[in-house]
């Protein structure tokens, strides 16, 4: 295998991807999630706006009273952001099927696989490119995204600062792992099965499984089998007696470690708690020691089923009976 030929293969694919309707069609729904959710997230950041207003309005009030008073933060703008991709994470998946659930399957129906590999290019350098063009188109398709949403923001003066461009990254980068990750469970499929239609159909049931039926099922079983969440009445009232601080506490380490076998099995919840994590440990300033501890199992999810599926998708092409 050579990365010239890798990347031969991978740039007709991506050129014949973005030359197609399809792109067209993938870009305008991803467009259309993401304005969705901006105009959620910019309804949320104009609430924040006007506490804040009313918040230094209460403090200018007050400003003749004795005490130190503590300024109020301003609401960053990397909250409208965050609910854009939220929305994204919750519907862009099926998109990003789309994009990968006949890379191969597509090519055997139309018998243009055989003549491919007619030409002097190897098995694993076809299924690498083609893998390596569909995550630069999904690339694209975030970035064109972020760009445009931006830019209208801009437009509307919702000028996010330094401080909130690396979070804006940070959660675009996290949106792109998930699309790549059920790309890769399409094309995956899309080498498994004879039929595009079929690898379709597949994708789609294994996207449901993940994304409703397991984290459902698994925080259902998950909260039947713990303990009961200790009654303050059974120690005379007293919340901070020491008994009661070890209940309790032993109770939410059971309820995070249910969330955290909950979001290692559904890349969907890794995503949506990886977004949240870091939202909540920007605004309350936790180490990073607390915040790995909470998204450790969501980044694993993430790094797991893309390098899984795609080495089914490489194992089955190299085996693969063209014919």
């Amino acid at each position: 295998m050579t990365a010239e030929r890798v990347f031969i293969v991978a740039k007709k694919e991506f050129a014949d991807q973005v030359t197609g309707w399809r792109f067209l069609v993938i870009l305008a729904l991803f467009l259309a999630i993401a304005l969705a959710g901006t105009y959620s997230g910019v309804g949320s950041y104009e609430r924040e706006l006007d506490r804040y207003a009313q918040e230094l309005a209460t403090m200018d009030d007050r400003f003749d009273e004795p005490g130190r008073m503590t300024m109020p933060a301003k609401p960053p703008v990397e909250g409208v952001y965050s609910s854009m991709f939220l929305v994204l994470i919750s519907y862009g998946s099926l998109l990003a099927i789309a994009v990968g659930f006949d890379l191969v399957s597509g090519e055997k129906e139309s018998r243009s696989l055989k003549s491919l590999l007619s030409h002097p290019v190897y098995r694993d350098e076809i299924i690498n490119g083609k893998a390596l063009g569909g995550v630069a188109l999904l690339v694209l398709v975030v970035g064109g995204v972020l760009l445009i949403s931006t830019a209208l923001l801009l437009v509307f003066s919702f000028v996010p600062s330094p401080d909130d461009l690396w979070m804006i990254l940070t959660y675009a980068g996290i949106t792109l792992l998930l699309l790549v990750t059920f790309f890769s469970i399409a094309l995956a499929f899309s080498t498994l099965c004879r039929e595009s239609g079929s690898a379709l159909l597949l994708a789609v049931v294994v996207f449901i499984l993940l994304s409703s039926v397991i984290p459902y099922t698994t925080t259902h079983i998950g909260t039947a089998l713990m303990m009961e969440k200790p009654d303050p009445a059974a120690y005379g009232g007293d919340v901070f007696s020491e008994g009661y601080q070890t209940e309790i506490t032993a109770y939410y380490e059971q309820l995070n470690l249910i969330a955290s076998f909950r979001n290692l099995l559904s890349p969907g919840m890794a995503a949506d708690n990886l977004i949240q994590e870091m939202r909540n440990s920007l605004s309350s300033g936790a180490t990073f020691e607390d915040t790995l501890g909470k998204i450790w199992s969501s980044v694993a999810a993430l790094a797991v089923y893309p390098i899984v599926f795609f080495a089914i998708a490489y194992t089955r092409f190299l085996r693969m009976d063209i014919r």
